[in-house]
C-alpha cells in the first residue's frame, strides 16, 4: 500500500536567513527562554513558606507546568510545520508569552493564582523549542546531535544563572557551609519584584527575535491545501511509527521526562525539609544559597557535557549513550537518597551526588531529540516530531509529579526518590529498544 510523506518547501525556500545568524539567535535566545524557568524549582519552597503553604503542594508545580505546556508543544509542533514562514512569529510570541506568565505571577495574591500564571508561562516555553530545534535540526543535519545539545547548553546557562542569582537576591548575603557569610551590597529583595523585573528581558527578546529571524521559515508557499497539506502531514507521521524504532525513542523520552521533571523540584524541597529538621527556616540566606546551589548544580556541568555528548552521538550512535546514561542515573538517584538517610540529614555527599546527575542531566532528552529528527529528516516534519516529543515528555512529566506528591504526602520525601529511580530505570529497559542507526522512513510508492 502506497504511503504519502509530508510536503516538503519548494527549492530556494531555505535559506534565507543565514546559517550563522539563525544558530547564534536561537541559540542564544534559549538562555533567555531559560532564565527565570529553572530558578522556579528555587522559588517553589520561598513562595510556599511566604504564602504559608504546605510544602509538598509545591509538587503541582511541575503538575500544572508539565499539562500545559505539554499540550501547547504536541499542537504548537505539528501547526509549525504547516505554516513554517511563519515561524518567528511563533519564537517570539513564545518569548512574549514567558514574560507575560512571569509578570502575573509576580502580582497574584494567591498560590492558585500563581500557578494559573505558571501555566502561561509554560505555554509560552513549550512554544519554543518545536521550531527552534526544528530549524537547527534542518540547517545542521551532520551535526544535528551537536547543535540541539548547544541549545540546550545555552539554555542551561540561563538555568544555572537564575538561580544563583536569585539566592543572592533573595537572601542578600551569600553563604556557604557555614564556613563564610559574604554580605552584599542589597538587603533581601522579594520574590515577587525579581520576577517581574523578567518581563523587561523576555519582551525585549520578542522584538530581537521577530527582527532577526523574520525570515528564517522562507516565503510563504503558494498554491498548497492547507486541508491537503495536513492530511499529508498527518499520514506522514504516522507512518514514522511503522518500523523505524520511534516508539522506543518517544518512550525513553517520556519516561525519562517523566522523572527529570519531577525529581529537579523534589530536590530542593527535600533539602529544605532537611536543613528545617536541623533547626534552619527555609527564609534563612543559609538555606536560600544551598537551594540555590544545588538547583544550579542539576544543570552546570551539563553546559560543558552536553555538546561533547551530542557530538560523539552524531559519530558512534545514540543508542549506546542512552543506555550508559540511564543506567548511572538510576544509581545516582538510589545514592543520593540513600546518602541522607544513612547520614541522618543533610550530607556533602549529597551535593557531590547532584552534580554528578547534573553532568548527564539532559542529555538523554538531547540524544532522543536527535534521533527523531534522523528518522523525520527530509519530510519536513521535524518541528512536529520535536513537539510532540516534548509535549509527550511533559505531559507524562505531570503524571509522575501528582504520583509522587500523593506518595510524598502520605509516606514522607524519601519514597518520592525511590519512585523516581523505578522509572529512570524503566527507561533503561526501554532504551535496549532503541536502534543504534536511524532507521528510514517508509518511501512513497
Amino acid at each position: 500500500m502506497a504511503t504519502t510523506t509530508a510536503v516538503a518547501p519548494p527549492t530556494g525556500q531555505e535559506g534565507r536567513t543565514k546559517n550563522s545568524v539563525l544558530a547564534t539567535t536561537l541559540i542564544g535566545a534559549n538562555a533567555f527562554e531559560h532564565l527565570y524557568a529553572h530558578s522556579i524549582p528555587l522559588l517553589a519552597p520561598i513562595i510556599l513558606a511566604d504564602l504559608g503553604v504546605n510544602a509538598t503542594l509545591g509538587l503541582l508545580i511541575p503538575a500544572i507546568r508539565s499539562i500545559f505546556g505539554g499540550v501547547s508543544s504536541t499542537v504548537g509542533g505539528f501547526f509549525v510545520d504547516l505554516y513554517h514562514h511563519r515561524v518567528a512569529w511563533v519564537l517570539s510570541i513564545s518569548a512574549f508569552s514567558v514574560g507575560l506568565g512571569y509578570l502575573l505571577m509576580s502580582i497574584a495574591p494567591s498560590y492558585v493564582l500563581i500557578l494559573a500564571a505558571l501555566s502561561l508561562g509554560s505555554i509560552g516555553s513549550a512554544m519554543w523549542h518545536p521550531p527552534a530545534l526544528g530549524l537547527l535540526a534542518r540547517r545542521f543535519p551532520e551535526r544535528r546531535g551537536e547543535f540541539i545539545s548547544l541549545h540546550r547548553s545555552m539554555g542551561s546557562i540561563g538555568d544555572a544563572v537564575s538561580p544563583l542569582a536569585l539566592g543572592a537576591f533573595l537572601g542578600g548575603v551569600i553563604a556557604w557551609e557555614g564556613l563564610f557569610t559574604w554580605d552584599l551590597p542589597w538587603g533581601p529583595i522579594s520574590w515577587r519584584l525579581i520576577v517581574g523585573f523578567s518581563t523587561v528581558i523576555m519582551f525585549t527578546s520578542s522584538i530581537i527575535i521577530l527582527l532577526l529571524l523574520r525570515n528564517a521559515g522562507g516565503a510563504k508557499p503558494e498554491g498548497i491545501n492547507i486541508r491537503e497539506r495536513f492530511d499529508t502531514n498527518w499520514r506522514g507521521m504516522k507512518d514514522a511509527f511503522r518500523g523505524t524504532g520511534m516508539w522506543a525513542i518517544f518512550t525513553v523520552s517520556a519516561v525519562r521526562g517523566m522523572a527529570d521533571r519531577s525529581y529537579v523540584f523534589l530536590v530542593p524541597l527535600y533539602l529544605a525539609y532537611l536543613l528545617e529538621k536541623d533547626g534552619y527556616h527555609v527564609l534563612d540566606p543559609y538555606v536560600v544559597t544551598l537551594l540555590a546551589v544545588h538547583v544550579a548544580l542539576m544543570v552546570i556541568p551539563g553546559i560543558f557535557s552536553g555538546p561533547v555528548i551530542g557530538a560523539v552521538s552524531d559519530r558512534i550512535g545514540r543508542k549506546l549513550i542512552i543506555v550508559f546514561v540511564m543506567a548511572l542515573t538510576t544509581i545516582l538517584t538510589l545514592a543520593t537518597i540513600m546518602s541522607a538517610q544513612v547520614a541522618g540529614g543533610y550530607t556533602p555527599m549529597f551535593t557531590i551526588l547532584i552534580a554528578i546527575y547534573g553532568t548527564f542531566n539532559f542529555s538523554v532528552n538531547n540524544l532522543t531529540q536527535a534521533a527523531a529528527a534522523d528518522i523525520a529528516v527530509g519530510r519536513r516534519l521535524e518541528s512536529s516530531f520535536l513537539g510532540l516529543m516534548w509535549g509527550n515528555n511533559t505531559l507524562f512529566g505531570a503524571i509522575s509529579a501528582v504520583f509522587i506528591f500523593f506518595a510524598v504526602q502520605w509516606f514522607g520525601w524519601e519514597l518520592g526518590f525511590y519512585i523516581s529511580a523505578a522509572i529512570y530505570f524503566f527507561g533503561l529497559l526501554i532504551s535496549f529498544l532503541i536502534p543504534n542507526r536511524p532507521q528510514e522512513m517508509p518511501q512513497a510508492a
